[in-house]
């Protein structure tokens, strides 16, 4: 095992915890020093910064142990392909294998745009997910109801992840190896896309010629400052944003 620890302020515990779960760590440890917090992340190989090896804790059993599913939203319960916990009453069982690809669901955006899936999915809607890692969203949106979900990414590697994920939630997947750019104009009525904001605004005409009239856009992967950007972007459409320790989610209304 290898771990790295990081001197932050208590207000950016959340927003580097999250990064750290998306980059695949196996567990964290939060230590107050009085003027702030160090992080002490796990993983399983060294990665780009300060590590030392640290053989002293299986963080492998006591991660699996710790870290038992949540819920998220009012419907979905996300949880890890080790844990045993149940279902809770009412709630649709989201099964993933987390930190081999990106979206582990731990990540604000991503529970953003789970609730914003489950506000938004019908039984007729179909969804793309633009950029879907490990496919939690398309996932999300079969579990919903969606009449399709497919997931789209340029790295293949991550589309390994999201074939297991779906597998493991007993799904059958619809994944394409590639960008927006082979999607047939207005082949979804929902298009979810948690990337970077700058990303977002590069891709804005592609995901608006894809999206169906009156269909809808769920855009997150941003911070406040950069809403209006995104917005400014999509002129015209009715707009509802939710927000998590600074993140955003926006869901466009097209006409």
């Amino acid at each position: 095992m290898y771990s790295i620890r990081i001197a932050c302020s208590r207000e950016d515990v959340d927003r580097l915890s999250g990064e750290l779960w998306e980059a695949g760590t196996l567990g964290i440890r939060e230590i107050d020093d009085g003027d702030g917090i160090t992080l002490i992340a796990t993983f399983e190989a060294p990665q780009p910064g300060a590590w030392k090896e640290d053989e002293s804790i299986d963080w492998v059993a006591k991660t699996q142990r710790a870290w038992q599913g949540r819920t998220i939203g009012e419907r979905i319960f996300l949880a890890p392909k080790w844990s045993d916990k149940p279902t809770p009453l009412g709630r649709l069982r989201l099964v993933h294998n987390p930190g081999l690809a990106s979206g582990t669901g731990e990540h604000p955006c991503t529970q953003l745009a789970l609730r914003a899936l489950e506000e938004c999915v019908t039984p007729a809607s179909r969804v793309i997910d633009v950029g879907t890692g490990s496919g939690i969203l398309s996932i999300a949106a079969l579990l919903f109801g969606a009449a399709s979900a497919v997931g789209l990414d340029v790295d293949e590697s991550a589309l390994a992840v999201a074939r297991e994920n779906h597998a493991l939630s007993g799904l059958v997947p619809e994944l394409i190896a590639g960008s927006a750019e082979c999607l047939a104009d207005s082949c979804a009525d929902i298009v979810v896309a948690n990337i970077s904001a700058t990303v977002l605004l590069f891709l804005g005409d592609e995901l608006l010629r894809i999206a169906a009239p009156g269909g809808q856009l769920i855009l997150t992967g941003f911070v406040r400052s950069e809403l209006t950007a995104i917005e400014q972007n999509f002129m015209g459409a009715d707009s509802r944003i939710l927000q998590s320790d600074g993140w955003n989610c926006v869901i466009l209304q097209l006409t």
